[in-house]
């Protein structure tokens, strides 16, 4: 098997492991993660040792889905619930019975204990408000989640009232009221993260991991609701969800986190009895048919709230790290308003509250800004010009993200701030976004690049063939030359030259030849391998220690103050 072959296999290998739905949440994962992230990003060599070392990765991942059982800890969220007693009979759970009598012969197993409905919320509720120390603070500790995710950071809190047989609810400044007189969406929310939150920890603090069996989660929610339930459970539990759903809310989910998998069950006819029925298991990550089982159609979906035009994917790649490292910066602050718009800009859901458009460059000139045309003629005009693409009659609320090259054009420049408001157009200081990264994550990125993985790890020195092979290049074989502080002090953030232009000027012999010999920039100055360099760059950003530049602030604050001001 030749070297391309082997690399493709290994990747392919890497991706099984790290897709595997059932890798478990713990330091052995975070590690193997950072490993398999940067070996996915270089072509080094894949020696037996470190094939070996993949398959050690994929046996353990196959071992501990082999092993893994749910004995005792299953619960069991049926359709029929609702935090409002049905019946005037004490200790009567007729929701819990009837799910006992249809589907849970064993009544030992399956029972209050672990068949979740909301009926018994009330007097959870008090047992813990009435408990001990601990068990108060829990509820307080969940009071703020559910005002986080649910409640716009407004305060909240349950109350079971004494006199009555329904749970309380109180929001901000509002007066309490019976929890019958909130939204059914979020009551439907209340009773899928109560149980799951209170069930994180055991009574002396240690974490728990349960099973969660949960019929239709989208029962009365609308989709940013549904989304934000699926953030819930995924930044504040530590339990494995199986949800049954016919909700097209929740299919992009597998694109925003790696531990979401989709599966479709298909009745087909045994074969050679056709009156006898089998259900298929399908992986149906992408499935366009299943979107059409659904019964989904372009017209029934709504769009994100604001939009943000970025130049292509590595810009969208970037950003997205940017912004969690901005909220970070903020939360980390002493200052309390950085604070509290950390709290809310946690808050913002992708592809609800905004999402990414990428005009890919030069494109962009087919674009027009100006609002829809409002009468036929009009339309057909501006079809036939040199645009032809209305920005405005898909998506409203726009910011415009540009590189800094575009303040040489002024013509295009001219029209951005003609049809949109200034506030809705941020053209970058500098050439492009990677030149607002931090110099410790270009510097590290490069050294794997130049080094490999192993090599740029233990920063040890090139191998004889490649530094001759640099040296006839007309680049450094000295790697002490290829410092940091170097690179820190030649980037310029303020300007139009290129990160690729600008490492190269670097760790080039001599800058006087014509023309310049290039490694890692292109005819531009940017950089070559523009997406490979931002896969190491996202993988360094996950798990090193970096900090923001004041153009990678000022970006973020704008996109952040658009996000704000579109979704007031």
């Amino acid at each position: 098997m030749n070297s391309r072959d082997n690399y493709d296999s290994v990747l392919r290998l890497i991706n099984s492991v790290i897709l595997s739905p059932l890798f478990p949440k713990n330091k052995y994962k975070e590690n193997y993660i950072n490993v398999i992230g940067q070996l996915a990003t270089v072509k080094i060599d894949y020696s037996e040792e470190l094939s070996s070392k993949v398959i050690e990765i994929q046996n353990f991942v196959n071992d501990y889905e082999t092993n893994i059982e749910f004995e005792n800890i299953k619960f069991y969220i049926p359709i029929l619930r609702g935090m409002r007693p049905v019946t005037e009979q004490e200790n009567k759970q007729p929701y819990i019975e009837r799910a006992q009598k249809d589907y849970f012969p064993e009544k030992s197993k399956f029972g209050t204990h672990n068949i979740i409905t909301g009926e018994c919320l009330y007097y959870e509720l008090k047992t813990h408000l009435l408990g001990e120390p601990e068990q108060r603070d829990l509820i307080k500790s969940y009071e703020e989640k559910l005002s986080q995710y649910f409640f716009d950071n407004e305060p909240v809190s349950l109350i079971p009232k004494h006199d009555q047989d329904v749970v309380n609810i109180k929001i901000g400044s509002e007066r309490q009221f019976p929890i019958s007189q909130l939204g059914d969406g979020l009551q439907q929310a209340i009773i899928l993260t109560y149980e799951a939150y209170i069930k994180n920890v055991d009574k002396n603090g240690n974490k728990q991991t349960h099973a969660f069996f949960i019929e239709e989660p989208e029962l009365n929610m609308h989709a940013g609701m549904v989304r934000q339930l699926m953030n819930f459970y995924l930044n504040e539990t530590n339990h494995y969800y199986f949800f049954t759903t016919h909700s097209n809310y929740l299919l992009d989910m597998v694109d925003e986190s790696d531990e979401v998998i989709i599966q479709k069950f298909v009745k087909q006819p045994k074969d050679g009895n056709p009156k006898e029925f089998d259900f298929k298991i399908y992986r149906c990550d992408k499935d366009h048919e299943l979107l059409s089982s659904l019964g989904v159609r372009p017209s029934s979906l709504y769009l994100a709230n604001c939009t943000i035009w970025v130049e292509g994917v590595t810009d969208r790649m970037y950003l997205s790290k940017l912004m969690q490292k901005y909220i970070q910066f903020l939360d980390n602050s002493s200052d309390p308003n950085n604070k509290e718009n950390a709290k809310k800009y946690k808050s913002f859901m992708p592809n609800f509250h905004y999402a990414f458009i990428e005009y890919a460059g030069g494109n962009i000139t087919h674009w027009s800004f100006l609002d829809d045309y409002s009468t036929k003629e009009e339309a057909l005009e501006f079809l036939e010009n040199s645009k032809g693409l209305t920005a405005k009659a898909i998506t409203k609320n726009i910011l415009l993200l540009a590189d800094g090259d575009n303040e040489g054009k002024a013509e295009r420049l001219q029209e951005w701030q003609d049809e949109l408001k200034d506030e809705n157009v941020h053209v970058l200081p500098c050439k492009e976004i990677e030149n607002t990264l931090s110099a410790s994550i270009i510097y590290k990125a490069c050294l794997i690049k130049f080094l490999g993985v192993k090599r740029a790890a233990a920063k040890i020195t090139l191998s004889p063939d490649t530094q001759n092979r640099l040296t006839q290049k007309g680049f450094t074989r000295d790697i002490s030359k290829f410092d940091i502080e170097k690179l820190s002090s030649s980037i310029n953030f303020i300007g139009h030259e290129g990160i690729g232009k600008i490492i190269d000027d670097t760790i080039r012999l001599d800058n006087s030849v014509t023309p310049p010999p290039r490694l890692f920039s292109d005819a531009s100055g940017t950089i070559d391998d523009k997406v490979s360099f931002c896969e190491i760059c996202k993988v360094l950003m996950t798990y090193e220690d970096w900090e923001l530049t004041e153009p990678a602030k000022s970006v973020c604050e704008k996109i952040f103050t658009h996000i704000t001001t579109c979704n007031n």
